[in-house]
């Protein structure tokens, strides 16, 4: 017993530094400490120059639609790309939905859309930004 009081500090402080070493490989393999948050925003707006610089002056609201739209189920709305997409456009405001002229799409799979967008808006202009982004301009609107 007054072995096991003898040791007991030190191999608390050797399964201390242990678990610390393990959570400093982690976080280091990990790429946390090279990769702040914010760096995911400037990707995002660089991303978006293109399709900011492609709206009309004056353009003050659009519409925006993704992937919610083309399956019909609204909860499928990617909120934080949303929000991302408000940020990058401002000061032009983003609605949900497709009741402006000019709306923005932002889809991850695109394989239907043109014939979704001539059943659902029938006249409309389509350019393409990459990344499955869109500036959808409604002719008839």
């Amino acid at each position: 017993m007054k072995i096991i009081r003898k040791h007991m500090p030190l191999a608390l402080a050797v399964l201390s530094l242990a678990f610390a070493s393990y959570h400093f490989v982690l976080t280091f393999s990990s790429g946390e400490w090279r990769n702040p948050s914010d760096e995911m925003v400037s990707k995002w707006e660089d991303r978006l120059q293109a399709l900011r610089e492609a709206l009309p002056a004056g353009v003050s609201q659009v519409g925006y639609v993704d992937d919610a739209a083309l399956s019909g189920d609204p909860s499928q709305l990617d909120v934080n790309e949303f929000q991302l997409m408000q940020y990058s456009v401002a000061p032009v405001a983003i609605q949900s939905g497709m009741a402006h002229e000019w709306i923005i799409g932002n889809f991850r799979d695109d394989e239907n859309l043109e014939m979704w967008l001539t059943e659902t808006l029938g006249a409309h202009e389509l350019k393409g930004f990459g990344f499955g982004l869109y500036l959808i301009h409604d002719v008839e609107n």
